[in-house]
């Protein structure tokens, strides 16, 4: 009988995918794809090797009932957020769930956290069978992870902030052009008047096409780029990014820009703690459009959230159907609509 190697955390159990990942120093999701037999570009061979020899010596066996559902229909669709907290995400999965339900699919939702092992996680649950297709948002994985799901037609559509199509596997892409609605907005507070205008971002997800548009304008109208960078998307990021921001007295920015809603709400409630006017004091302008803004006031990027889940969920069930899983993958743009309000 193969010996269980040290990898192994749980003495006398079978050991799992998790097991190896830590034996071998890699990600499970990179574990999940070797095991699955899936082609695997994005792992070196070497570490696919590493990984094979692993699971032999410590006796790691597939999970069959998993395989087995993966050959059939679960007539279900998983739906991946990075922040089910985000008021952003719930009316995306509203929209799905417009065009699964009428459809006969149910929708499955997994909270990823915007972590790059959330995504592994998630990953490695698609990859057990658990859903027929995809509708998802990933700020780790790309199309070379993600197409070890198509190859076992599990096609994938994913929320991006760009045009960006899957090549030739059945990796589907809706998006709103990011770049270009930061620009719009940064448009608009310069012809408010604002010359010295800050941009709070966060690290992951789509702050880096948002800051493009901004910077880009900034740059052509011969302003100063001033970005503020951390952690989340979050209303306590914002804050903390406020915070920054007004500790620069009197050289401080007169118009704030927010990578999302919730940055922007942590802007105007640090600014209004701080005894200022807003926007007598400092504007503050948002992206995304979620429901509290219109009641806060709040001037904003609306991105059509429902709509894109809809069109999102109407590409899958086109996939799931018969002959569906054509080999190129497709970029689907909706537009995106500057809501001027009270805060700038």
């Amino acid at each position: 009988m193969p010996r269980r190697g040290a990898g192994s955390e749980r003495a006398g159990s079978r050991p799992t995918q998790k097991d190896i990942a830590l034996a071998a120093g890699v990600s499970q999701a990179a574990v999940s794809l070797v095991l699955n037999k899936s082609e695997t570009p994005s792992v070196p061979e070497a570490t696919r090797a590493r990984i094979l020899k692993l699971a032999g010596e410590m006796g790691y066996q597939p999970h069959h009932p998993a395989r087995m559902l993966r050959r059939a229909r679960t007539m279900a669709i998983a739906c991946v957020v990075p922040d089910i907290t985000n008021p952003f995400y719930p009316g995306l999965v509203r929209g799905v769930q417009s065009v699964a339900a009428p459809a006969g699919y149910d929708v499955l939702m997994f909270d990823t956290d915007g972590r790059e092992d959330g995504e592994a996680r998630a990953l490695n649950w698609l990859l057990q069978g658990r859903a027929d297709g995809v509708v998802g948002t990933f700020f780790h994985l790309r199309v070379p992870e993600l197409a070890a799901l198509a190859r076992q037609s599990v096609p994938i559509v994913r929320l991006e902030s760009r045009h960006k199509a899957g090549g030739d596997v059945p990796v589907d892409s809706v998006y709103i052009d990011n770049a270009e609605a930061s620009a719009a907005m940064t448009r608009y507070l310069i012809e408010r008047g604002h010359r010295r205008i800050s941009m709070i971002l966060a690290q992951v997800g789509p702050s880096r096409q948002r800051e493009l548009g901004y910077a880009a304008v900034m740059k052509d109208a011969g302003l100063t780029v001033d970005v503020v960078t951390d952690s989340r998307y979050s209303e306590e990021s914002g804050a903390r990014a406020m915070t920054e921001i007004l500790a620069r007295g009197r050289s401080r920015p007169t118009a704030v820009f927010g990578a999302n809603d919730m940055l922007a709400v942590g802007a105007m409630v640090c600014a209004r703690s701080a005894g200022l006017s807003v926007p007598g004091d400092v504007a503050i302008a948002g992206f995304d459009d979620i429901p509290a803004a219109k009641l806060l006031g709040l001037t904003t990027v609306r991105q059509p959230e429902f709509d894109l889940g809809a069109l999102a969920a109407r590409t899958l069930v086109g996939r799931l159907q018969p002959g569906g899983l054509k080999p190129l993958g497709q970029s689907l743009e909706l537009k995106f609509e500057i809501m001027k309000r009270s805060s700038a």
